[in-house]
C-alpha cells in the first residue's frame, strides 16, 4: 500500500501529462511537486524526492524532438543522456535532446528548472553540444535565469507580439548559453539588452527603500557601467530617478493607506518607503497623488471608520 501514491501519481500524471516517469529510492518517503507553463515556451519546475526521473523507450515514441536545457537547483544532481554522465550543482546547466532516453536525479531530495526549445529553433551546430557543462557563473546563464523570474511576473499583461519578442530573446539567451563565447560586455544584441534591464530593474524593485540606492550602485551589482545601465533605463521609457521616485511613492501610498498597525508618522513612512528629505517627499507625493500625504491617510480612515 506504501507503493499506491506514486504508483498512482505516475500513471495518471508523470507518463500521460509530462511524459516523464519516476524512481524513488528504496525506503524514502515520495513528494513530488510539478509547475507547468506553456507560454511564450514549454517550462517545468519540479521537485522530488531522492530517485530518479527518467524518459524510457517507450516515452520518447511520443515524437517530441526538441532539447531541453535542464538547470538544476539543488546541489549533485546526476544526469545520464547520450551514454554520458555529468554531475551539476545547484546553478549548473546541460542542455538534453528529447527524443533520446537519459534520466535526472539525485540521492537526496532535488529540484529543477526545464525549458523546452523546440529543434526549429535551435540548431544543433557543432559548436552547441547535448550534455555540455554550462558552469553557474556562465553570464548569459546567469542573465536567462533572472530573465525568466523578471518576465514571468509581466507575462499576462503582454500582447501577443511582445510575447514572440520575450519567446526569440529566450531562445538567444539559451543558444548563447550552450555555446562558448567570450564576455558580453555591454551588448547591444537584443536579448542580452532585454534580459539587462530586466535584471537592472528587479533590482531596484527589491532595493529602491534603500536611500542610498544609486545609478553606481545598481551598475556595479550588474556588472555593468553606469552609463550603460542609464541608456537602458531610458530606451525602456523612463530614468533611473524616475523609477525609483515612483516605486517610494507607490509604497509611501501604501503603507499611508494601510490603517493597520502600521508607523503612524509621516516623516517614518517616508524614510521606510526610502525618503531621506521630508520637505522633498511631500512635494513629490503631492505632485503624484493631487493631495498630502496626511489627507491621504485621514481619508483612508475615514474610509475603515464607514465601512
Amino acid at each position: 500500500m506504501r507503493n499506491e501514491p506514486i504508483r498512482e501519481w505516475r500513471e495518471q500524471f508523470a507518463r500521460p501529462l509530462c511524459n516523464i516517469d519516476f524512481e524513488p529510492l528504496p525506503g524514502t518517503p515520495f513528494r513530488a511537486s510539478f509547475k507547468l507553463g506553456l507560454d511564450p515556451l514549454p517550462m517545468a519546475r519540479c521537485s522530488l524526492s531522492p530517485g530518479f526521473k527518467f524518459r524510457d523507450k517507450e516515452l520518447v515514441k511520443d515524437g517530441n524532438d526538441a532539447f531541453s536545457l535542464f538547470i538544476a537547483r539543488s546541489r549533485r544532481v546526476t544526469v545520464t543522456h547520450w551514454r554520458r554522465d555529468l554531475e551539476l550543482d545547484c546553478g549548473e546547466a546541460t542542455l538534453l535532446h528529447v527524443c533520446e532516453t537519459g534520466r535526472i536525479g539525485s540521492h537526496r531530495d532535488f529540484s529543477s528548472l526545464c525549458l523546452m526549445i523546440p529543434r526549429s529553433e535551435l540548431t544543433l551546430r557543432g559548436d552547441i553540444a547535448v550534455m555540455r557543462h554550462i558552469p553557474r557563473n556562465c553570464e548569459t546563464l546567469q542573465l536567462l535565469r533572472g530573465y525568466l523570474v523578471g518576465i514571468e511576473k509581466a507575462l499576462p499583461g503582454l500582447s501577443g507580439e511582445a510575447r514572440e519578442t520575450v519567446r526569440r530573446h529566450i531562445v538567444d539567451l539559451v543558444t548563447l548559453s550552450c555555446t562558448p563565447h567570450g564576455a558580453l560586455g555591454e551588448s547591444s544584441a537584443s536579448a542580452i539588452v532585454a534580459a539587462r534591464l530586466t535584471a537592472a530593474l528587479t533590482y531596484i524593485a527589491a532595493h529602491f527603500q534603500d536611500p542610498g540606492l544609486s545609478v553606481a550602485a545598481v551598475a556595479r551589482s550588474q556588472g555593468i557601467s553606469a552609463r550603460y545601465l542609464q541608456s537602458l533605463l531610458e530606451m525602456s521609457g523612463g530614468s533611473f530617478t524616475e523609477r525609483v521616485t515612483d516605486l517610494r511613492l507607490q509604497r509611501a501610498f501604501a503603507l499611508l493607506t494601510d490603517t493597520g498597525d502600521g508607523p503612524h508618522r509621516i516623516s517614518d513612512i517616508a524614510l521606510l518607503a526610502g525618503f531621506s528629505d521630508i520637505s522633498y517627499f511631500n512635494r513629490l507625493f503631492r505632485a503624484r497623488f493631487g493631495d498630502t500625504p496626511s489627507a491621504v491617510r485621514a481619508q483612508a480612515t475615514a474610509r475603515q471608520r464607514a465601512e
